[in-house]
């Protein structure tokens, strides 16, 4: 996993849908039995949603970049 800082409440693009969403916090949820890292990001309808942190990274990227 190449590692990269998740910067909060800054906007990030989606690479498929084109979309900008916001990451509002960090958490853990479960993958495959294990606790990792994961993102709690919400979309411009305020609906919320969770990726673990690797899948994050490799998805979407800063806006300002």
């Amino acid at each position: 996993m190449k590692e990269k800082e998740i910067k909060l409440h800054e906007e990030y693009i989606h690479y498929k849908n084109l979309k900008t969403y916001i990451p509002v916090n960090f958490c853990k949820i479960q993958k495959d039995d294990i606790w990792v890292e994961a993102i709690i990001y919400k979309a411009d309808d305020q609906s919320l949603y969770v990726r673990d942190k690797e899948e994050f990274i490799n998805k979407f990227s800063l806006k300002s970049e």
